[in-house]
């Protein structure tokens, strides 16, 4: 494909700085989901709220990411 390699690991490097900086966000709201829940011991509950969250804002970090990282793939005309 057309895309230098530079462009694309600009690209990779955001998405991938984007996934990772979802994950604070995530524990967060999963720690605080997990509080207003009676924290809860049984596993079912547990592994959905202390697992199921966080993966759910990295993977949206790492899908946002990706989507707006398009410019680096446009080639610029001088």
């Amino acid at each position: 494909h057309d895309i230098p390699p530079t462009r694309f690991t600009m690209r990779l490097l955001r998405t991938l700085i984007m996934g990772g900086v979802m994950l604070i966000p995530g524990l967060l709201l999963a720690m605080i989901v997990w509080y207003i829940m009676g924290q809860p011991s049984t596993e079912p509950m547990e592994s959905i709220i202390c697992n199921g969250i966080p993966l759910f804002s990295v993977s949206v970090g790492l899908f946002f990411g990706w989507v707006t990282g398009e410019a680096y793939s446009v080639k610029m005309e001088s």
